[in-house]
């Protein structure tokens, strides 16, 4: 269970760092790669994160670890869902934003910072999940919490290499993006098993 966990803090911090990376490919065509767009997705990744680390920090309280897990794996497919869509709602929202006046700073901010923000935002949600089921199943070990944060980074680490390095070049932007997809959709799978076998636990301990 606690490898489980492991992984899926990984994963999912490989795919958020990942759809980072791969929102700037996206914005590029439409608003160029620049300072401006550049900082407007970090910036609007680091406030969905930390709204969804904090909403998520409460959705953890006085709930199961299976339901802690369960609410970890609807984050995790739910963001894996919009990052999917993301591609094709651009083309679009260029339209609404970029068209009326394309080199107003205001509007290349707007356009390169709002699409990221629901992602962030689940993918934020799953990480103090993930947090509390481990101190929870270790009983609160110093060891595992480190572990969690630090398989964090190193997938992040590895989000980043891998797109830069291999699926950009293979699958495309696009295709990049419905493989990150694919992954967070994979850890809520792995999630939902990990709840469920739990649940199995937790009653028989019940009825014994």
């Amino acid at each position: 269970m606690v490898i489980g966990i492991l992984a899926a803090e990984a994963l999912l911090a490989f795919c958020t760092l990942a759809f980072e990376l791969a929102m700037a490919r996206l914005i590029a065509p439409h608003a160029g790669m620049s300072t401006d767009t550049w900082t407007a997705i970090i910036a609007a990744f680091l406030v969905a994160w930390a709204l969804g680390t904090f909403v998520g920090g409460r959705m953890a309280e006085g709930i199961s670890v299976a339901r802690v897990l369960c609410r970890a794996a609807i984050a995790a497919v739910v963001g894996a869902v919009l990052a999917a869509i993301v591609p094709s709602l651009l083309n679009a929202w260029d339209q609404m934003v970029l068209d009326p006046a394309p080199l107003e700073v205001w509007r290349v901010v707007l356009f390169a910072g709002l699409p990221p923000l629901p992602v962030g935002f689940c993918f934020g949600l799953a990480a103090p999940l993930l947090l509390t089921a481990m101190v929870r199943l270790t009983k609160g070990s110093g060891v595992a919490i480190g572990l969690v944060n630090a398989m964090g980074a190193a997938g992040s680490v590895l989000g980043a290499l891998t797109m830069l390095w291999l699926l950009l070049d293979v699958w495309g932007t696009r295709g990049a993006v419905l493989s990150i997809a694919a992954l967070a959709g994979a850890t809520a799978v792995l999630l939902l098993g990990m709840a469920w076998r739990l649940r199995g636990q937790e009653g028989q301990e019940e009825a014994a």
